[in-house]
């Protein structure tokens, strides 16, 4: 391998690495997944059951109004509204609130999963 390919290599592994490390300003996942600036996500119900109880403090840390909301939890028994229903509820405008209610399948425990999605529009700024 000439000197030329080499420098071109060694250039493009610096630029590859340099994008990687750019990640974009304002992108907040309570799990840790990939996401970009126009998202707050909280993850799947699998992923953040222990971490959802520290989702408020997360998204007002973390999270900007204009962004949208996702993830999911578990709803407890008795028909109480699930934890990340009660957070959409406190962070984002009725109107913008979309709940989907499905089972899932957890542990090999049948568990009924609120999936919620909706516009960030009441943290304080």
């Amino acid at each position: 391998m000439g000197g030329k390919t080499a420098i071109r290599r060694g250039g493009a592994v610096l630029a590859s690495l340099l994008i990687g490390a750019t990640e974009p300003t304002g992108a907040a996942s309570l799990v840790g997944g990939q996401t970009d600036d126009s998202v707050c996500d909280l993850g799947s119900a699998s992923q953040n059951a222990r971490k959802i109880y520290e989702a408020g403090d997360f998204i007002r840390a973390q999270c900007k109004n204009g962004q949208v909301l996702v993830g999911s939890s578990i709803v407890p028994a008795g028909g109480f509204d699930s934890e990340v229903v009660r957070l959409a509820r406190t962070f984002c405008r009725m109107a913008d609130i979309q709940i989907r209610r499905t089972q899932g399948n957890m542990a090999g425990l049948v568990m009924e999963i609120d999936e919620v999605r909706c516009i960030i529009g009441k943290l304080s700024k």
